[in-house]
């Protein structure tokens, strides 16, 4: 097996199994991406030489796979650019069907021009063929130019919308897939250079030269678009994995808080709390917020300055040392509302916390849970009991 066929094969045949199982209930852009790796898988497949020798003996037809090959590559076109559609909130319509019927045409002059034309047997390959002929130099125009429509058309949506787009996910994804049109437009038109030089009998590179080039150019040009797909999914999943780890910062704090005020906690069903972590984090933030309003009417700007003088008496100083001042007078917060205590002072403080944007926001709620066990903290916390 060739290298690029180690390479190219699994990328294409993991992701089309993979999301079989769900494809009946999946959305129209999910159904019309598994068509494009089935095209692909399918005609890498075929493509392979100890495949194509045994389609080529069965159907007796020398390089009768070729055909296969190039109308499965056609059908992968034309999804293409009907993904990129739906994929740009493009209407249907009058494009779809006409992009339908330019697929249909394509496929049957392909098929006829083959039929006629002159053709190796399946160890050669079709495209470094040296016989020259009108009826093939043909079909590999129709097969060329009707493959560049449609990366053009898609490399123009891209383009379009990949300029208005917010900056994202999305617009990288959209950035990625022009890249992977302008890697298909380059092949396509290496490819064609060499087939017109070589029926116009000009001096060109040597036909293996040629084939490893193409190979090398369709290769990135499907690894682009790859990963131009799963992009998202991969900026999804880090943002998740983001939002799982400042949650789980910021989780002693929020403990702590709601043993005093469990009031504040909204319940969240089971599915929502494991599968959303970024919704888990807002909720928890958000209940952060509501908790210290409702403790801060046990603290006076006394209780802050005698936790300032204890904690720097520690050695504390800079961030960290308000962090810990914040973190003891929640902590004795906590222990007051605990024990009954009426709020003595009408929330006079406001604390460190209040005011900032929802990211700086977690910054600091994680570095006050940080401190929020921190002996030091403990110890100034107990203190505090005796300011008045």
């Amino acid at each position: 097996m060739r290298p690029v066929d180690l390479v190219l094969l699994p990328a294409v045949w993991l992701p089309t199994l993979w999301s079989l199982r769900k494809l009946r209930s999946a959305a129209r852009r999910t159904r019309l991406l598994w068509g494009v790796w089935a095209s692909w898988a399918v005609s890498m497949t075929i493509g392979v030489p100890a495949v194509r020798r045994v389609i080529d003996a069965a159907l007796g037809v020398a390089s009768g796979t070729n055909l296969l090959v190039h109308l499965s590559g056609l059908v992968a076109s034309a999804l293409i650019l009907e993904f990129v559609r739906e994929m740009t909130a493009s209407s249907r319509g009058r494009a779809s069907r006409l992009n339908l019927a330019g697929l249909a045409a394509t496929a049957v002059t392909l098929t006829a021009t083959f039929a006629v034309m002159p053709r190796p047997d399946g160890e050669v390959d079709l495209l470094t063929y040296s016989q020259a002929s009108t009826v093939g130099y043909l079909y590999w125009t129709v097969l060329t130019g009707y493959t560049a429509i449609g990366l053009t058309a898609s490399a123009v949506l891209c383009w379009i919308h990949g300029r208005h787009a917010s900056p994202g996910p999305v617009r990288t994804s959209l950035w990625l897939m022009r890249a992977s049109s302008l890697f298909g437009m380059t092949y396509l038109g290496h490819r064609f250079y060499f087939l017109t030089t070589r029926y116009l009998r000009w001096t060109n590179a040597e036909p293996s030269a040629v084939a490893g080039t193409t190979q090398v150019l369709l290769a990135a040009t499907m690894l682009l678009f790859t990963l131009s797909v799963v992009w998202p999914a991969l900026a999804e999943r880090r943002q998740k994995n983001a939002a799982e780890r400042h949650a789980r910062r910021i989780g002693p704090l929020w403990r702590l808080l709601q043993t005093a005020t469990p009031e504040v906690v909204l319940p969240l069903p089971d599915e929502l709390r494991r599968n959303n972590p970024r919704l888990r984090l807002y909720r928890q933030v958000i209940e952060i917020r509501d908790s210290v309003l409702a403790l801060d009417g046990h603290l006076s700007a006394a209780h802050a300055a005698a936790a300032e003088e204890q904690l720097r008496a520690a050695g504390l100083s800079g961030d960290r040392l308000a962090a810990s001042v914040e973190a003891a007078l929640l902590r004795y917060a906590v222990t007051a509302e605990l024990a009954g205590g009426a709020p003595e002072f009408g929330g006079l403080i406001r604390l460190r916390g209040d005011g900032l944007d929802l990211d700086a926001e977690i910054a600091w709620f994680t570095r006050v849970a940080a401190q929020a066990d921190a002996a030091a903290v403990v110890a100034a916390a107990d203190r505090l009991r005796a300011v008045r």
